[in-house]
């Protein structure tokens, strides 16, 4: 796994390797063990090659097939590697080691277009079909691994990362503007609102479960799995037979990501999601004596704010729990005192090759990916989709079904299930169920005064003309987001949401481009497609018990993750808590860039001037007492100027 690039020329007699190469060039800023390229007259394919797996050290890529007719780049791992050998009457343990990128160049060999809706895992290649004249490229269902390209006239270019490809445009390469407006008017931490635009005008993502094929006459695009049209119900008699089989596919899961050129590592909150994955593959690991290494962010020792109720600032007894269970777990933690959102942003702006709203857990998550290469780890778990997945379970959108499906006494016994976990009366819980349920119309025609008032872009700083030029609100409405009302979804509605591929984009390209810049691939068992489908596959019910959310992993963690940690119902974890107590001592620095950059104009396009200069006064106190948003809308100005400025510097 690593990276690739590749151009194909057609319609003339242009060589494409001098382009080709340029691309290629510039990926290798990345750093990869070993590098090559290949190219004929109209088709370059280059490779960066990391060692993450056993089998990566001996991958040779590009490469040919047996016949010399097709030539594959590829930044892969593939899972399903046992059932593919058998399929291929491959036998492993052989030698020479058959790697990721043959059991690819097999599968295109054996179900040509289709190949991808055969292979599982974190992936994305590129096929030449010297016969066809074709070049075909495919990207993972989960969207794990990137792909960008640009299609112009006369040729067609990707690469793992965009800012290769700029080089194809020099001076004149240029931002998509509707894709900055987006991204100042989503108020979050998402950055865009469809899957395909990205911030480089022209250049483009082909999105996750899709394949392309280019060849003279064009550049096409197909959709290979849609989970809401693929995925078939599952339905057992018994409860233990989701729990047998929910354990058998996470414990497959699990096992894939293990294979690991060196050693393990993974993000340890305190939480289900990373203490269920750790708990599952430390005894896996220690078959092999080898530890897992866990690393868990902690907050800054001086900072003594007192949480709510029910939320944990620091983490560290529960991640000490799962340690003590699983003696080759070997954790770290550290606060990383002298990091705060600021310290790293251009170093993360060459990262990410864009503006980013993800400041609050970069302080921490990029570190440690530095301190877990460091210690010769290639893979890192981690397991950021787990709440959509492994430990899903949304009591009100369980409580939200029931009720429109009329199943009136199955929706009491839940709210008395409920009050009786939270040892709250019947009478409190059912009062807070009633806005739950109410249909949204209802309440939007309550609220009817209110939404007249209400602006939506009130926590952020888009410039109004740009949302307008790019019709950004009716975007927002698709993804709805900025919205005043809370609408509660139906199971069906909710499963719609958890299927969207754009948060397996958002997380991809990040990812991806931190896996990248630390030579340590970061990878989720929660994400796994067999997993995912499992989850997506199965009743509501199976999530949701008695008022009892994340039903499903509480029982299959039972005697695998410590029950403090299994049971507890109450209290979540807040990693980053002190993200703006860190800011405190350099706020009037931050306060003082954004007014810089309002000076020297390079906002002034994107963004509404008087806004940011009304948000800087109403945040010139103690930034601990400022509002969250308020903190936010600044910081993502800031960010989004040093990018500017960057772009300019280099392209202008």
């Amino acid at each position: 796994m690593g990276a690739i690039s590749g151009i194909y020329r057609f319609g003339s007699d242009a060589d494409a390797a001098p382009a080709g190469s340029s691309i290629f060039r510039k990926l290798k800023v990345c750093s990869f063990q070993r590098t090559e390229e290949w190219s004929d007259r109209s088709v370059h394919l280059g490779c960066g090659i990391i060692y993450n797996t056993p089998e990566s050290k001996m991958e040779q890529l590009p490469r040919f097939n047996e016949g010399q007719t097709l030539v594959i780049t590829a930044d892969a791992i593939i899972d399903n590697r046992a059932e593919l050998l058998e399929q291929f009457k491959l036998k492993p343990g052989e030698s020479p080691v058959i790697t990721d990128s043959e059991l690819i160049l097999r599968a295109y060999e054996t179900w040509g277009y289709s190949c991808p809706e055969h292979l599982i895992g974190d992936y994305a290649f590129a096929i030449w079909d010297a016969g066809k004249k074709e070049l075909f490229l495919a990207r993972d269902a989960m969207g794990s691994r990137t792909l960008y390209y640009t299609y112009e006239r006369g040729f067609f270019a990707f690469c793992t990362i965009e800012t290769p490809l700029l080089e194809l445009f020099g001076e004149q390469a240029e931002l998509n503007e509707k894709w900055i407006a987006d991204f100042l008017a989503i108020d979050g931490i998402q950055h865009e609102m469809e899957c395909e635009e990205t911030v480089y005008r022209n250049i483009y993502q082909l999105p996750p479960a899709h394949y392309g094929i280019v060849s003279a006459e064009g550049f096409s695009k197909k959709k290979y799995w849609e989970p809401l049209r693929d995925i078939k119900p599952i339905r057992f008699k018994t409860d233990e037979e989701y729990v047998e089989a929910f354990n058998r596919c996470f414990s497959e899961a699990v096992t894939c990501r293990l294979r690991s050129a060196g050693e393990t590592g993974i993000f340890l909150s305190g939480g289900m999601d990373s203490g269920s994955i750790a708990c599952a593959a430390a005894p896996k690991l220690a078959e092999q004596g080898k530890k897992l290494y866990g690393f868990t962010s902690i907050p800054v020792p001086e900072f003594n704010e007192r949480p709510p109720r029910m939320t944990i600032y620091n983490e560290s007894r529960e991640v000490g729990l799962i340690a003590e269970t699983y003696p080759n777990i070997d954790i770290t933690y550290s606060s990383f005192a002298d990091k705060n959102c600021m310290t790293d942003i251009d170093e993360l702006i060459r990262i990410f090759e864009q503006p980013y709203k993800i400041f609050q857990n970069m302080t921490w998550y990029h570190s440690f990916l530095k301190m877990a290469a460091s210690r010769n780890c290639t893979i890192m778990l981690n397991g950021q989709t787990g709440n959509n997945t492994i430990s899903y379970g949304n009591f009100a959108v369980h409580l939200v079904t029931l009720s429109r499906q009329g199943r009136i006494v199955s929706a009491a016994r839940e709210l008395y299930g409920f009050s009786r976990l939270v040892n709250e009366p019947v009478t409190k819980v059912l009062r807070s169920a009633i806005p739950v349920v109410l249909p949204h119309r209802l309440k939007l025609w309550k609220n009817r005064t209110r939404l007249r008032e209400f602006d939506r872009f009130t926590n952020v700083v888009v410039k109004r003309s740009l949302v307008g030029k790019w019709n950004v609100t009716s975007r927002l409405d698709q993804i709805e987001a900025n919205t005043p009302i809370s609408r509660y979804p139906d199971y069906e509605e909710d499963r719609k949401a958890r299927t969207s591929p754009l948060p397996f984009t958002h997380i991809g390209a990040v990812e991806t481009k931190l896996s990248l810049a630390n030579g340590i691939t970061i990878r989720d068992p929660s994400r796994d497609k067999r997993v995912f489908e499992f989850c997506m596959a199965i009743p509501s019910g199976q999530f949701v018990r008695s008022g009892q959310e994340r039903y499903l992993l509480r029982r299959a963690m039972k005697g695998v993750l410590p029950d403090p940690i299994r049971l507890n119902i109450i209290a979540k974890g807040l990693q980053s808590a002190d993200w703006m107590y860190r800011l405190a001592p350099i706020w009037p620095e931050v306060l003082a860039e954004a007014e810089q950059a309002l000076e020297q104009g390079s906002l002034e396009a994107y963004v509404e001037v008087d806004k940011l200069k009304e948000n800087l006064a109403k945040a010139s106190g103690d930034v601990r007492k400022a509002e969250d948003s308020l903190v936010r809308s600044i910081l993502t100005a800031v960010i989004f100027s040093r990018f500017i400025e960057d772009f300019k510097r280099r392209y202008s």
